[in-house]
């Protein structure tokens, strides 16, 4: 009889330790992660702790100031967030830093998201489907500067000449392959040099660069040095190939650079652009998502003195030329509150 007895109370305490084990690890409840990059997607849970990589571009465009300047305010203004910048090659590697999960948080043409979420150009066979808006921005605005004394007085003079396209494979390369398809000029017959902006500008001032394309904010300190100290000049579009460029790729709008934009600039000069978007990975928490575009926003007039180009952003612009990517479901919240979306 005691011997019944034992046994029976040893499977009772066996019970009980299987019934601890299965509660703690979350059968039935609802844990958040105290670590941000590891949360679970969809996530509605704030985390004690949320850790982003910003990534941004390269150190002469406008992504690495603004990259470096919304990671110190998120620090500032949410106590749970320790956000840092990092300099990239541009859009299309911050899409595959996205995708990879090295990044939370990144910059990006619409060009380059509508190509990187769809699977197409230079993400052929590489889809980036975990990538959400956060918000849109600025234009990132086409600047091609020609050195004086080059021989080029439009952009069709660039055939045969040596060019600063920007880094492989990035937005920056492509949009220069596009501007010479516009003009029938023959990119694979041009001298490149595939270096940053900040190299553009000492080759130009050397004379080993005839050409440069710097796709960022207007004003941007690269094309500012270009001009000031490269003896360098802004070419315009014609009408025709703005239009040329609408309608093969629906995401460019026009834009014209103003006068005075940049020094040595007297005149108007028609070129192209297209929206930038704040994005982040859909594994983001909502409520993180969330506080990030509520804090942005908000905080507009206190960021305004820090970059020139945050002077362009419009919350009412916010989600337009989104070519149909989707918004993370945290910074829709946000935009429902405000009436931006119904």
């Amino acid at each position: 009889m005691k011997k019944l007895l034992s046994i029976f109370i040893i499977a009772l305490m066996a019970f009980a330790l299987i019934g601890c084990s299965s509660s703690s690890t979350g059968g039935g409840g609802n844990t958040n992660s105290s670590s941000g990059s590891g949360s679970d997607s969809g996530s509605s849970g704030k985390p004690d702790n949320y850790s982003i990589m910003f990534a941004t571009g390269t150190t002469t465009g406008t992504y690495y100031p603004l990259g470096a300047i919304f990671s110190d305010f998120w620090n500032k203004k949410l106590d749970y967030v320790q956000a840092s910048s990092q300099a990239t090659n541009g859009s299309v590697q911050n899409l595959i830093f996205i995708k990879q999960g090295e990044a939370q948080v990144a910059l990006t043409p619409t060009g380059t998201l509508y190509e990187g979420y769809n699977g197409e150009a230079s993400f052929d066979g590489n889809k980036v489907e975990n990538v959400r808006i956060l918000a849109g921005l600025y234009p990132n605005v086409n600047h091609l500067v020609a050195r004086k004394g080059a021989g080029i007085e439009t952009i069709a003079d660039i055939a045969g000449k040596k060019i600063v396209p920007g880094a492989t494979g990035s937005a920056t390369e492509i949009e220069t392959q596009r501007a010479m398809e516009a003009y029938n000029v023959d990119y694979e017959g041009l001298g490149k040099d595939f270096v940053g902006f900040t190299e553009a500008t000492d080759l130009m001032r050397n004379k080993q660069t005839d050409v440069a394309m710097v796709m960022a904010g207007v004003p941007t300190s690269a094309v500012t040095e270009m001009l000031a100290t490269a003896n360098g000049e802004l070419l315009p579009y014609t009408q025709e190939a703005v239009d040329y460029l609408k309608e093969k790729y629906p995401w460019t709008m026009e834009y014209t650079i103003k006068a005075n934009s940049y020094e040595n600039q007297p005149e108007d000069v028609l070129s192209v652009a297209q929206n930038n978007f704040l994005v982040a990975t859909v594994d983001m928490p909502d409520e993180v998502a969330y506080d990030l575009v509520k804090t942005l926003w908000e905080g507009m007039e206190e960021l305004k003195g820090s970059h020139a180009v945050i002077e362009q952003f419009d919350i009412e612009k916010a989600l337009e030329g989104t070519s149909d990517i989707p918004i993370h479901p945290g910074a829709e919240k946000f935009y429902k509150e405000k009436g931006i979306l119904k």
